[in-house]
């Protein structure tokens, strides 16, 4: 009935979504039927002599509204008329335009359709009869060589063919009708046949296919071949397809260079690494305080992401670690468009789920008790203890059974993710709008866990006669949960339901968690873990978010060759959170949650902004040969952040009353307030030659006010060359461009905010309700900002006919130095500590490949590949003798990323060492066990289409490097791991028997002796085969901390994402008043292989502590719609 009563609530807002589309729908079919009388009531004069249809067409567009379309090859544009009319509507035009011929028109809001009216073809078929002739021919480029694949198709018609592998093709057509040859990365071409019966066909290349443009810093477009830095981009609605809970996921595997975390945990959004570091965010050119994460995808027209400080010098500090840059849609050129697009995905199961032991009990020892671990006794064999009645709500005398076998299962919930979008668009000869309507809802595994997430979007353009315009966006999101917490160790649902309790009961006999309503919890952990339904209902972590951000920027063209811009944008927030616990609460202080059993309430709300404002004066001038491009330039650069906090102490005077008020002592209450301002001039030039060869330099200059007075100003230069052999030397023709480059920048990272400078410390009642403040503790000193210093190489292949295969290599090499630490200094200075530069410093060099093909494209098929690797480590490039770790793996050259530990002694042979207790010796020297960071970052993409069908199957993964197993620790620790259910538990307790013998060798003789290292200076030992009896307890959790075991390797494959769509006719929709319709399934982490982390998914692993027993992984499989009217 509970699970009926969840289908039907989850259902509900599946229905809401639905109906927040029809609404929206229903708005802009309301909208359309209004906007028909535009066509009514615009009028127009025309006096043409002589002239096209195609003129006609072009001259009302010009001067209305109105965006003819139509299949050209249905329609004579060609045709010579004579108009002379006046002040008449569009309506009249066409009707005097078409009159006596088969053309029909259709005038839907501001677009005007055109086509053949199909009532005046159905003629006597006698007379549709038309003399075929076999043509034949074959198709070349410019250098003469065949192209293979190309289509053939007669104009007009579906008839056509395909280029064999020497480029000829045989096609039986109406005789003087016109072919249509077209092929990926060439110009498609007209040939009419005439006469003729065999045709010579030599397609042009697409200029197009070379002159790639992408966004820069600062929004700017410019010519990808003129970049001395690395770039990648794709479009947005390669995102929009499988929408899940959050975008950032998306990106998995689809830029090399990039590492996306991506956590199993509710409300945890992924982490976002580019070459090692946490990229800056960009909207529509604006810097944002935002993470990438906080986007909806239906918004977003495309991304570019700028690798390494080069490319993002622009932006100063914030941009020194690359930058995503957003450009968000601002309708486009479609004329009146509604589209809704909406996908919901539902739990399939889970990737990886933690399995435990299900033949002990709770207790230790061999005996049951509901204190603590689950080393208990033996399940299901007749034994009777007290227990806990959790209907009756009282003890009484029971067998020790399984009753609780699937308990986690049987507490997770049905999970579901509906994510929807409705947008309406118009654009017309002066600009374009955009707004659109977007909301998320997620229903997490875990009982009262789900969001609800809201974006409102508005975005356009619109030009201010011929030489200015202006541009803007504004994005508005509301996020709110009831409960985020439930996960990791201490506060976890995982914690208390499968390390600490047995499954000797079942939980869903707990639902009702109340013995006495807001004072006694129905539970018979009593000591340590809270009901986990009590958990979910009774200690909340709430959160309700507001942003809004914003850019408005004016261009104005100076002159022809320079255009003054100015820009303002930034972000507003506020967030709200609720912290609580009922009277009754067992576990305390852990979490954030304090007081316990007494009850406990707290209030937070962090406020803020940030604001940019830009001005520029752009230039690019053409002088013969030579190009010049560059701008100059100013910034403006604020942000505020008040923290607000307060919350009860000692407990709740009134249980179930959740406010400061009912605090029992005077409430603490905690302020804080922010502030930091950058000013920055800066200014870039790029030299140009013969399209060939390019030159680019770059300065900005901050003064930061977290800084000292005497370093607060600092410079950031940067150069870049890019070089275009293919324009210089002669190349096969499989090889039809190559860009080769280099850049090197000097970047540098001022300090946060109170770094330097630290505020009073207030402390509340501390004499008598009196408050105290003192004087901060914190030293200033001269510190300098962080420098880093980065070079990279790269080159740019396009192979084959049409560029169908490229492929991109970088190198780069990072040097980071004046690094700082907070070293305590003798407290006789009247302080405790200071900031201070060292003299480490660390270099980061990597590798990043990227490659993208269509290995298959024929008329009806094709195939398109994307293929990213990368890797990147750091090492020590200097140490500083006095802050530097003193061991033997730190030196210069080595790994940063290293893991260490003191794990268990071994003889020379690697045998585990044996004490005379039977338990394994544990070592005095930490030893290293491995790296974090992966030895190999890879993702795939695929896109198939078959006529109307696409398939898309998105695959990525890691391998190499190593992450802790907490999960398997903390199981091994408590009892609960499924490897301890075996022959020696069951002796130990069943039988009484304490014969677990240890794998290894025990010391029969000799010592050993160590220097300050670890190493053997001088061994004696002689070792024999252990034969010590020891409890099988005792051994395991005297050495469940063993490295060796839950080290584990990161490695994993994952299929990303699926889809399976297809577009239906235009034949079929046309009739619905539909522009397009797209339906697919969808999945999303649908599979995972991995070798190590047997119940954890390793994708969400950042560094070596990274696995705090994670949530189960979940697969999600669901459906998309997307409908255009």
């Amino acid at each position: 009935m509970k699970k009926k009563e969840d289908f039907c609530r989850e259902s509900n807002h599946f229905l809401k979504s639905l109906g927040l589309a029809l609404c929206l729908v229903s708005f802009g079919g309301s909208a359309i039927y209004a906007s028909s009388l535009y066509a009514q009531r615009t009028m127009l004069s025309i006096q043409m002599n002589d002239r096209t249809v195609e003129d006609v067409f072009e001259y009302i567009e010009k001067n209305s509204e109105f965006i003819f379309v139509y299949h050209g090859s249905n329609i004579d544009l060609h045709r010579k008329v004579n108009l002379d009319i006046r002040d008449q509507s569009v309506e009249i035009i066409l009707d005097k335009l078409f009159s006596g011929t088969d053309i029909e028109y259709i005038i839907n809001n501001r677009q005007i359709i055109v086509r053949r009216d199909t009532k005046k073809e159905d003629l006597p078929i006698a007379s549709q009869q038309t003399k075929k002739v076999k043509i034949t021919g074959v198709v070349k480029d410019a250098h003469g060589d065949p192209v293979i694949g190309a289509n053939v198709v007669e104009k007009g018609t579906t008839n056509g063919t395909i280029s064999d592998l020497d480029g000829n093709f045989s096609l039986d057509v109406s005789a003087g009708n016109v072919l249509m040859v077209s092929y990926v990365g060439f110009q498609e071409k007209e040939v009419p046949v005439g006469d003729k019966k065999v045709l010579q066909i030599v397609l042009d290349e697409d200029s197009k296919a070379l002159e790639e443009v992408v966004v820069t810093a600062l929004g700017i477009t410019r010519s990808e071949k003129a970049l001395g830095y690395a770039t990648q981009k794709f479009k947005g609605d390669e995102l929009e397809k499988v929408k899940g809970v959050n975008i950032a996921t998306s990106l998995s595997g689809r830029i090399s260079g990039m590492r996306v975390y991506n956590s199993t945990e509710f409300g945890v959004a992924p982490k976002i690494k580019l070459r090692g570091e946490e990229p800056l965010v960009v909207v529509d050119g604006v810097p944002t305080n935002q993470a990438f994460s906080d986007f909806n995808q239906d918004v977003i027209e495309n991304i570019t992401v700028l690798k390494g400080a080069t490319a993002s010098a622009l932006y100063g500090s914030r941009g020194g670690n690359g930058a995503i840059m957003i450009t968000t849609k601002k309708g486009g050129d479609k004329g009146f468009s509604i589209e809704v697009n909406t996908s919901n995905m539902f739990n399939a199961g889970q990737l990886k789920i933690p399995e435990v032991q299900t033949a002990y009990s709770a207790g230790s020892g061999g005996k049951f008790d509901n204190i603590d671990y689950v080393w208990g006794d033996k399940l299901d064999i007749g034994r009777v203890y007290t227990q806990w009645d959790p209907i009756k709500k009282e003890y009484r005398e029971m067998e020790l059974t399984s009753r609780g076998k699937n308990n986690f299962k049987n507490f997770l919930e049905f999970s579901m993710i509906s994510n929807t979008t409705v947008s309406v668009s118009s654009s017309g000869k002066n600009g374009s709008i955009r707004t659109s309507l977007s909301y998320l809802y997620d229903k997490n595994q875990y009982p009262n866990s789900r969001k609800n997430k809201f974006w409102y979007n508005i975005g356009g353009e619109l030009k201010l006669g011929n030489k200015a315009s202006v541009e803007g966006s504004m994005n508005f999101t509301q996020e709110s949960a009831p409960n985020t917490a439930g996960y990791g160790y201490g506060t976890g649902y995982m914690y208390n339901i499968l390390l600490w309790t047995g499954p000797e009961y079942d939980l869903r006999d707990y639902k009702d968690y109340w013995l006495v309503p807001n004072e006694k919890q129905n539970w018979h952990y009593t000591d340590w873990y809270d009901n986990p339904y009590f958990e979910a209902y009774e200690k909340i972590k709430s959160i309700n978010n507001f942003t809004t951000n914003g850019s408005l920027s004016f261009k104005y063209e100076i002159l022809p060759w320079m255009k003054l811009q100015l820009r303002a944008g930034g972000v507003a927030y506020a967030n709200n959170n609720v912290t609580r616990s009922s009277v009754g609460t067992i576990s305390k202080g852990r979490g954030g949650w304090e007081d316990g059993a007494l009850g406990y309430y707290k209030e937070g709300k962090k406020t803020g902004f940030t604001m940019n404002y830009d001005f520029f004066l752009l230039f690019n001038k053409k002088l013969s040969d030579f190009s010049v491009d560059g701008l100059l330039g100013g910034s403006l650069y604020y942000t505020k952040t008040k923290n607000l906090e307060a919350s009860t102490k000692n407990g709740l005077s009134v249980p179930g009353f959740y406010s400061i008020k009912a605090s029992v002592e005077s409430p603490i209450v905690d302020a804080e307030t922010k502030t930091k301002k950058v000013n920055s001039l800066f200014g870039t030039l790029t030299l140009g030659y013969k399209d060939t060869y390019y030159l680019e330099a770059t300065g900005r200059n901050d003064w930061s006010s977290t800084l000292p007075s005497n370093d607060k100003s600092y410079f950031y230069p940067s150069v870049g060359v890019s070089i275009i052999p293919s324009n210089i030397i002669s190349l096969p023709d499989w090889i039809p461009f190559w860009k080769l480059r280099g850049s090197w920048t000097v970047s540098k990272t001022d300090l946060a905010i109170y770094d330097l400078d630290r505020a009073y410390t207030i402390k509340q009642n501390v004499w008598d309700g009196l408050n105290t403040a003192s004087y901060p503790d914190y030293l200033r000193g001269d510190v300098k900002p962080i420098t880093n210093r980065t070079w990279e190489i790269g080159t740019g292949i396009h192979f084959l006919q049409g560029h169908r295969l490229k492929l991109d290599v970088s190198y780069f090499n990072k040097l980071t130095y004046n690094n700082t630490i907070s070293q305590r200094i003798s407290s006789a200075t009247g302080y405790k500590s200071r900031l201070m530069n060292i003299d480490e410093e660390y270099v980061r060099r990597g590798v990043e490949i990227s490659i993208d093909a269509t290995p298959v494209q024929v008329r009806d098929f094709s195939w398109d590949v994307s293929l990213n690797l990368s890797t990147s480590k750091r090492y020590y490039a200097k140490l500083d003798e006095s802050f530097s770790p003193d061991n033997l793996w730190t030196y210069v050259g080595a790994r940063t990323d290293s893991y260490s530990y003191k794990g268990y002694d071994k003889d020379p042979d690697g045998n585990y060492i044996i004490n005379t207790n039977g338990l394994m010796s544990r070592s005095q020297y930490s030893s290293l066990i491995g790296y974090t960071d992966p030895d190999l970052e890879y993702g795939l993409a695929n896109v198939f289409k078959y006529k109307n069908f696409t398939l898309t199957l998105n695959f990525d993964g890691r391998i190499g490097g190593k992450s802790w197993s907490n999960t398997e620790f903390h199981m091994l620790e408590t009892g609960a791991h499924p490897d301890t259910d075996n022959q020696w538990r069951y002796d130990e307790v069943v039988n009484g028997k304490k014969n677990y013998v240890g794998e290894g060798v025990k010391i029969v003789s000799g010592e050993v002796k160590y220097d300050q290292y670890g190493r053997i200076t001088s061994d004696t030992r002689v070792f024999a085969p252990n034969d010590i009896e020891t409890s099988y307890e005792d051994f395991v959790r005297s050495s469940h901390n063993n490295p060796d075991k839950l080290v584990q390797k990161k490695t994993f494959l994952k299929l990303r994402e699926m889809s399976i769509g297809y577009n239906l006719p235009t034949k079929f929709i046309s009739k619905l008043s539909m522009n397009s319709c797209y339906v697919g399934f969808i999945g999303q982490n649908l599979f995972v292989l991995t070798k190590d982390f047997r119940f954890s998914d390793p994708d969400g692993f950042e560094d070596i502590e990274g696995e705090d027993i994670s949530s189960p992984s979940i697969r999600y499989v669901g459906v998309n719609l997307k409908v255009e009217f």
